[in-house]
């Protein structure tokens, strides 16, 4: 039994021993594995200088360049409407909308013309008492002059005691009666220049209220000022309208305006970057234009077709900035709005229409253009020509759309990264892809051919 015990110990570590010699005698040396650097296949595009046109897209509503309102200037009732004076129709400059009853201002002209021509009567029978006065003042004169010398001889006489004082004093009352009466006729002639005047000035007075009532009686008839198209009516047939009333409201038809708000910065971005001119201290609109040197063009945009255009020119900026949301408001105008509508295909430009504004600047020669998506932390990826990864820091100018527009820190001929690299370690080893449909597609934007939305 313990030889047994002993066998069951030893055999064991023997066999555990022998195992072990076994495995030292077949053991291999380990491989060395060689170290290989890794490589990143990725898009690349060559750097080149390309002309940009400076491009913004704006949203807003069309509205009328000009609206008038037909406010009555007179009271009265409405005799007469055009047929066509409802919402929505067009009307033609000159066409007549609404009559209101003259009778009333009809009868205070006539009135009015009564009362000049009783003026005009006072004036004549003035006229002829002057010139009756004057006849009877250069009797009346005769008259004194010969009581004068009839009273002088007299006095004579009574000096020599031919005649009595009684006969003296009846000459001197002769004379004075003569001389009451050449200085009334004085006096009547006297007045008869003012009294001419206050007959002038009433006659003055009446005519200008006769223009009065026949311009009450003009304003009783109203006539669109220019080809529009009527936005609100509040009047009918044998309906009393009150002056100052507004009656009707219309829209130009001969032009339109979109009123879009852009920030400062993308402003700033369609601006020209020299101009060698100047606008003065008070510049007028027309040399503002010119000097800033933006188009439109304004779309409507539909669902599955193609979207319907119309051109645009730059009219104005708004004299101030929002204080809300620090933007600038310009305004595009389209002539001829309602010009090639088709029915079905091509709608007219009406007001309130949310329309898409395309605004462009002047051109800008030697530029770099790289998608957006290639800007990472305003630096760029650059593969060198070992196929290397360079990470360069550039400037942007700015931003168009899905593309950025560079004019400085790249060279032409460079090779540009389009991929995302995570990690991505300078230095690194690439295998460059030519993606040549990015190239002509970032040719197309920047000159405008190609919009993305």
């Amino acid at each position: 039994m313990k030889i047994l015990k002993k066998l069951l110990i030893i055999i064991p570590v023997v066999c555990g021993i022998a195992l072990f010699a076994v495995m030292k005698m077949n053991k291999k040396a380990p491989v060395r594995l060689e170290n290989k650097e890794r490589v990143q296949t990725v898009r690349v595009i060559p750097l080149e200088k390309m002309q940009v046109i400076p491009r913004i897209t704006a949203y807003g509503y069309v509205e009328a360049d000009r609206t008038w309102q037909a406010i009555s200037e007179v009271s009265g009732k409405i005799v007469n409407v055009n047929q066509n004076l409802k919402r929505g129709y067009f009307i033609k400059k000159g066409e007549v909308l609404f009559k209101i009853d003259t009778t009333s201002y009809g009868l205070a002209e006539t009135r009015g013309v009564a009362d000049l021509m009783n003026v005009d009567a006072r004036l004549k029978e003035l006229e002829q008492s002057r010139k009756n006065t004057e006849r009877l003042l250069a009797i009346e004169k005769k008259s004194l002059a010969s009581a004068g010398q009839e009273l002088k001889r007299k006095r004579g006489l009574f000096a020599n005691e031919y005649i009595s004082a009684s006969d003296l004093e009846k000459e001197e009352r002769t004379f004075l009666a003569h001389q009451t009466t050449v200085n009334n006729l004085q006096n009547t002639l006297d007045l008869i220049p003012s009294q001419k005047k206050a007959l002038l000035a009433q006659k003055k007075s009446g005519e200008s209220m006769v223009t009065e009532r026949r311009l009450d009686v003009a304003r009783t008839e109203i006539r669109a000022p220019f080809d529009c198209r009527l936005s609100v009516v509040n009047i009918e047939l044998y309906q009393f309208a009150a002056a100052g009333t507004v009656l009707v409201e219309a829209e130009s038809v001969d032009r339109a305006e979109i009123p879009v708000s852009l920030t400062p910065k993308s402003f700033m971005t369609l601006l020209p970057r020299k101009y060698e001119g100047t606008v003065g201290q008070l510049p007028d609109m027309e040399t503002i234009r010119r000097a800033i040197g933006i188009t439109a063009r304004v779309r409507l945009p539909l669902d599955g077709r193609e979207p319907i255009e119309w051109e645009g020119i730059f009219s104005r900026t708004s004299e101030s900035m929002d204080l809300k949301t620090g933007a600038i408001t310009i305004y595009i105008t389209v002539d001829k709005p309602y010009e090639n509508v088709i029915p079905g295909k091509r709608p007219p430009l009406v007001t309130n229409m949310y329309v898409e504004v395309e605004l462009k600047g002047r051109s800008m020669p030697d530029r770099f253009v790289v998608p957006g998506s290639a800007i990472h932390d305003k630096k760029l990826y650059i593969c060198t020509p070992e196929n290397r990864l360079e990470i360069r820091p550039v400037n942007i100018e700015f931003y168009m759309a899905d593309v950025a527009v560079l004019s400085q820190g790249l060279e032409a001929g460079e090779t540009l990264v389009l991929a995302d690299l995570v990690p991505a370690v300078e230095g690194m080893r690439l295998k460059p892809v030519l993606a040549q449909e990015v190239v002509t597609l970032l040719q197309q934007q920047a000159i405008g051919e190609a919009i993305q939305r």
